[in-house]
C-alpha cells in the first residue's frame, strides 16, 4: 500500500481500515505527522503568510507602515496613531494618551492597545468592553526601541512564527488524540465483544483514522468561512462516528468469514 493510498483509505474508505491498521508503526506515525502539518498549514501558515504579504513584509511594515516611534524612560512616542486589524485582532498604538481609553476601541474583537505608558489587552463585543490585563510598557519593551531596532528583530519574529506553526500542529494532535481516546473507550468494548482481535493501539488509531475526513473538513471550512463552524463541526462528528462504526462492522464480518 502506497502512502497516498493510506491517506485516501484513512479519510474515505473504512472498508480498508483493517489493512491500514496492520501497517508498520512508522507509516502510522508518518500519516499523523502529515495530517497535522496539513491542518497547521490551513489554519495558521496560509492566513499568516497572507497577512504578511498584505502589508508587504515586516521590513516594510516597520519602516513605512508604522510611523516613526521610540521608547525611552518608560514612555512610548509615535508621530501618528497606528492601527491594524487581522482576523478578529486589532492592534492600536497612540501615544497621545498614557492609556488607551474605552472610546478609542471602536471595533469588535481582541485589542492590543498601547498608549504612551501602558498596553491593555481587551475584548470588545458591541458596546461591552472586557479588560483582561493592563501592563506598563517599561516591563515589556527594551530601552531605545525604535523602527530600526524592530527591523533587527525580524529573524526572531520569523523563528517565533515557525514555533507557533509547530505549536499549532501539536495542538491539533493533542485535540484529536483526546477525541480518539474518548471514542476508543467505547470501541474497545465492541472490539472485545465482537472478538475483532485489535490491540488497544489499533483501536485508538481506528478512531483517529475515523476522524481524518472531519478534521480536514472542519478546518478548511474555518479557514474559508463558508459555513457556520458549529454546523460543520456537528456534521463532522456524525461523519466520524459513521466511518468508525462502518469500519468496525466491516472487520466483524471479515472475522466471521
Amino acid at each position: 500500500m502506497t502512502f497516498s493510498e493510506q491517506i485516501v483509505y484513512g479519510m474515505f474508505k473504512p472498508s480498508k481500515y483493517k489493512e491500514i491498521l496492520e501497517l508498520k508503526k512508522g507509516r502510522t506515525v508518518l500519516y499523523v505527522i502529515v495530517l497535522m502539518l496539513v491542518l497547521g498549514i490551513v489554519a495558521f501558515l496560509i492566513p499568516t503568510a497572507a497577512l504578511i504579504t498584505g502589508f508587504g513584509g515586516f521590513e516594510k511594515l516597520f519602516t513605512q507602515k508604522v510611523a516613526p516611534f521610540s521608547f525611552s524612560d518608560g514612555e512610548l512616542t509615535i508621530e501618528r496613531p497606528f492601527e491594524m486589524t487581522f482576523d478578529y485582532n486589532n492592534i492600536l498604538i497612540d501615544s497621545s494618551v498614557e492609556t488607551i481609553t474605552d472610546n478609542m476601541l471602536e471595533k469588535d474583537g481582541i485589542y492590543y492597545a498601547a498608549g504612551s505608558k501602558t498596553i491593555r489587552l481587551s475584548y470588545v463585543l458591541g458596546r461591552n468592553i472586557y479588560d483582561y490585563q493592563a501592563v506598563e510598557l517599561k516591563y515589556l519593551l527594551p530601552e531605545g526601541l525604535d523602527n530600526q531596532m524592530m527591523c533587527e528583530f525580524i529573524p526572531g519574529i520569523y523563528l517565533f512564527l515557525v514555533l507557533m506553526f509547530l505549536g499549532t500542529c501539536l495542538g491539533f494532535f493533542i485535540k484529536y488524540a483526546i477525541y480518539a481516546l474518548i471514542l476508543s473507550i467505547c470501541i474497545q468494548s465492541v472490539n472485545k465483544r465482537m472478538e475483532l482481535g485489535l490491540s488497544y493501539g489499533q483501536v485508538f488509531m481506528l478512531c483517529f483514522y475515523g476522524q481524518s475526513f472531519a478534521m480536514v473538513l472542519t478546518n478548511f471550512n474555518m479557514a474559508l468561512g463558508l459555513l457556520p463552524t458549529t454546523l460543520v463541526s456537528i456534521v463532522g462528528i456524525f461523519v466520524s462516528i459513521h466511518i468508525i462504526t462502518t469500519a468496525t462492522l466491516g472487520m466483524s464480518k471479515t472475522n466471521q468469514v
